[in-house]
């Protein structure tokens, strides 16, 4: 199967959740600077949400993008990423509003967890040039084993947010700027092929000329017996 009604369907689930979030925006009834304090819960809504749905599609574009085959098994897993999107909106606003309450943390905190465990099953189960190129395969395998740590981060997060919310804010938070810190897979390769430059080119710092050495003179040889003919005079007869 080929992944362009895939990247299009997906596209359009985030630009809807997205655009959903202007909805909660509402005209203030105070007037003047007194109209900034009465709608800023809104505005935090929105931008918290935007943030985070926003830094969700960076991710599923990274994804999508190395993936060259999919299978049925990808579908219903990059259908099952996508159901966790739309809740973002809701977590977020159930955060601001009532800050100190674990709901919107543990929401919040659990979107990401079940987001980010959707979206690797889906790319586990499709095919990528990554798969056919031994020294990515090594780099796939440490970052899936790091998202895998951040995925248990996640869900701890939200358990944890029923004692303290800040707990599940700050899981959200980490996971949020680490999917926007995180190498793609081109960047990874051109490193690679830095370090083999690198490594193959010969080390010029403090190196310095070589000069051509001449060979060593020999000193002239003498005849046995340690006189030379030539300077001794033959006697006369």
């Amino acid at each position: 199967m080929t992944k362009h009604r895939l990247e299009i369907f997906s596209d359009g689930v985030f630009s809807i959740v997205l655009t959903l979030l202007v909805l909660d925006l509402r005209l203030p009834h105070a007037h003047g600077a007194a109209s900034l304090s009465e709608i800023a819960p809104e505005l935090m809504v929105h931008a918290g949400g935007f943030f985070i749905v926003g830094a969700f599609w960076i991710n599923h574009h990274k994804v999508l993008t190395r993936i060259t085959e999919i299978t049925g098994a990808t579908l219903l897993l990059n259908l099952l990423a996508l159901f966790w999107i739309p809740l973002v909106p809701f977590a977020t606003k159930s955060a601001v509003e009532r800050p100190t309450e674990p709901l919107g943390a543990s929401f919040i905190s659990g979107c990401c967890g079940a987001y980010l465990l959707s979206i690797l099953g889906a790319r586990i189960t499709a095919h990528s040039y990554i798969d056919d190129e031994p020294r990515l395969r090594a780099w796939r395998d440490r970052r899936r084993l790091l998202i895998g740590g951040v995925i248990l981060a996640d869900f701890a997060g939200a358990a944890l947010a029923w004692v303290d919310p800040w707990v599940g804010y700050a899981a959200a938070l980490g996971t949020v700027v680490l999917l926007l810190a995180l190498p793609t897979a081109a960047q990874a390769r051109a490193t690679l092929e830095r370090q083999d430059a690198e490594g193959a080119a010969p080390s010029t710092i403090g190196a310095q000329p070589m000069r051509a050495r001449a060979p060593p003179s020999r000193p002239p040889q003498e005849p046995e017996g340690g006189i030379r003919g030539s300077s001794l005079p033959r006697r006369s007869r």
